[in-house]
């Protein structure tokens, strides 16, 4: 059996080898986690990001790629979602989407015109400095394997 610890609530699980690469609940706070794959110590190139050292998971590889996009468009595009496109977050992004141009539409007619494209924009620049903040392992856990919407 494998030892871990949750990442959430930090308690020890035991978890069969054989569900190594899946996504597991904890028994305790039903958290949900990614089971790593145990690996042979082999020589690890000097080009590896030392926080990605040991992983062969592509998955994982072309997820965290997408960080330093992601982070970028937050930033800049935050308010039509197009970071959370990039990470698969696609209701989300729709919600961003349907509401900064519904406030660009609707928004001069209106008392307080741009009101809706102002807080998305907030909302994604506040999220794209935090992808940008974030450890690749952290980033991996809370939007590819989460599938955290919102901050």
């Amino acid at each position: 059996m494998l030892q871990l610890n949750c990442p959430h609530c930090q308690a020890i699980l035991s978890v069969h080898p054989s569900r190594a690469g899946e996504i597991s609940e904890c028994t305790i706070c039903q958290g949900k986690f990614l089971v790593p794959v145990p690996m042979a110590k082999t020589p690890v190139s000097s080009s590896l990001d030392s926080s990605n050292q040991g992983r062969m998971d592509p998955e994982y590889g072309e997820f965290v790629d997408k960080k330093l996009a992601a982070g970028i468009c937050g930033i800049l595009l935050g308010g039509f979602g197009v970071h959370k496109f990039l990470l698969g977050l696609n209701n989300a992004g729709l919600i961003m989407l349907a509401v900064s141009l519904s406030g660009l539409v609707v928004g001069p007619c209106l008392i307080l015109p741009l009101f809706g494209p102002v807080i998305m924009g907030l909302v994604g620049l506040i999220e794209g400095i935090i992808y940008l903040t974030k450890s690749q392992d952290d980033f991996y856990q809370t939007y590819a394997v989460e599938k955290k919407d919102w901050f």
